[in-house]
């Protein structure tokens, strides 16, 4: 269970960002990766050579820094989102084509494109393979949200027909149903408005607003279809921040309306699913921020030429989580 959203500032500074929602604890932190970065695919142990400077939220797994989500020195930005009982892989391995397993697939995205125009093309030959080989040990159901510095924005799910790129107006995605049933749904919301409904009459008897009630129709739970309609009301009417740090601020209110607190979403074998951490990435600057569910401080990284160009290895980034707080006497 996740949310992402793309946004724009009104000085034109491009944003992809999501809440990391979910039970098994990722441990995931801030996490480079460099240009030529080694990575090896645990479907064929086939290594991969990433062209393209990373900075993401990642964790190493085995031979491999894994990233959740993440940007690439040319503003590509890519994150994985849970698509349970949708995903549909390919049966085996195609001789000739990239072949990964699932959690493998954001390596490959940002390590090798700068762009949506240059995705499009490299994904012909991508295949992602119904494997549990992969570093989780077990197949992760995914799909995916991109975007680039034009702020187009698209999804990527895998239905059995391969991987297309489908664009996403709405700008927001969360998990299963795919992307066209819940852009779909949007049409029941059509009632839900900022301001407020006026009073009518019902036979002789003139009834009135009570506060505040244009948005009572926002479906209220942590579901995916619920936190994609009430983030795709809140995308579309929040007042626009005019820069980069504004839009900061903005995206994490935003998050206000779906972050899910320990202990609300317990799965069927009593695991909790909560929000762990959310990450946004302003690929317009190539600047990383982020916040651990147990720390509302907010941790800014920037992916810096010497970063991109000294050819270092990969670096976690430390962060406290423990709740840091500011006195004022």
């Amino acid at each position: 269970m996740c949310t992402s959203l793309s946004y724009e500032a009104l000085d034109g500074t491009k944003f992809l960002a999501r809440t990391m929602d979910f039970a098994f604890e990722l441990n995931g932190k801030p996490t480079f990766l460099p240009r030529g970065y080694n990575w090896l695919s645990s479907l064929d142990n086939k290594t991969y050579n990433s062209s393209y400077a990373i900075l993401g939220t990642g964790a190493k797994y085995g031979h491999n820094y894994m990233v959740a989500d993440g940007f690439n020195e040319h503003g590509l930005a890519c994150a994985e989102l849970y698509f349970d009982h949708e995903a549909v892989y390919e049966a085996a391995p195609e001789e000739g084509k990239i072949n990964l397993v699932s959690e493998e697939f954001i390596l490959w995205v940002l390590g090798h494109n700068k762009s949506i125009a240059e995705l499009r093309k490299n994904l012909e030959d991508v295949r992602i393979i119904d494997s549990d080989a992969g570093v989780m040990g077990a197949n992760q159901p995914l799909h995916w949200i991109v975007t680039d510095r034009s702020g187009a924005t698209y999804v990527i799910e895998p239905r059995g027909q391969g991987l297309e790129l489908e664009e996403d107006k709405v700008g927001v995605m969360t998990n299963t149903p795919d992307y066209q049933w819940h852009k779909t749904n949007l049409s029941n919301y059509l009632g839900v408005q900022t301001t407020n409904f006026q009073g009518m009459r019902f036979g002789n008897q003139e009834v009135e607003k009570l506060g505040q009630n244009g948005t009572f129709r926002l479906p209220g739970g942590f579901t995916a279809v619920d936190r994609f309609v009430r983030e795709s009301f809140v995308h579309e009417v929040v007042q626009k921040p005019n820069t980069a740090s504004e839009a900061v601020n903005t995206i994490m209110h935003m998050f206000d309306t779906v972050r899910i607190p320990k202990g609300v979403n317990v799965k069927d074998n009593n695991t909790i699913s909560y929000t762990q951490y959310e990450a946004v990435l302003d690929i317009t600057n190539c600047v990383m921020y982020y916040t651990p569910y147990s720390n509302r401080t907010v941790y800014k990284i920037e992916l810096t030429p010497e970063m991109i160009n000294s050819g270092i290895e990969p670096k976690e980034f430390s962060v406290d989580f423990e709740q840091q707080v500011k006195s004022l006497n």
